[in-house]
């Protein structure tokens, strides 16, 4: 019981991890949305992007790299929601359902975010290619920040005990 607990907690993180990574808005550089690695850094991006005053020339190459990369992820976001919808299939079906029965299903949503997270890492390296040096340290800057403040909203929600 406690091993089917554990695989449907599992099932619906990554069914919310994939609505929430495809649903989105698009963002600044028209078109790059905020999910791009999934989580962690890749949310970041955007946001920084925006706070290091992209010249137009920068904003139409950052542009350029998206689109270069826009069908990808398009289709690891596609195949990760077909794969979700028949994981859910499975466990919602009538009769038994054992762990090892969902072990494919989970398996391939596992390859496919290790494919979007590198997707989005060469997305990340590319973008980064285009800042100037002093974008980059106002960059870091803006990372630090934002870090710290995630980690005050945190505190302010911890169980006091």
């Amino acid at each position: 019981m406690r091993k089917s607990a554990v695989v449907m907690v599992a099932v619906l993180a990554v069914g919310w991890w994939a609505a929430m990574a495809e649903g989105h808005p698009r963002w600044g550089t028209r078109g790059m949305g905020p999910g791009l690695m999934g989580d962690g850094m890749g949310m970041l991006i955007p946001l920084v992007l925006k706070g290091v005053d992209l010249t137009p020339e920068q904003e139409t190459r950052v542009q350029e790299i998206m689109a270069a990369h826009r069908a990808t992820l398009r289709t690891l976001f596609q195949q990760m929601r077909e794969t979700h919808e028949e994981l859910s299939a499975k466990l919602f079906a009538p009769g038994d359902v054992q762990a090892a029965d969902l072990n494919p299903y989970t398996q391939r949503l596992a390859q496919l975010r290790e494919q979007l997270m590198q997707e989005g890492l060469n997305v990340a390296l590319e973008v980064r290619g285009v800042l100037t040096a002093e974008q980059l340290a106002q960059a870091a800057a803006l990372k630090d920040r934002m870090k710290a403040l995630h980690s005050e909203m945190r505190s302010l929600f911890k169980e006091k005990h």
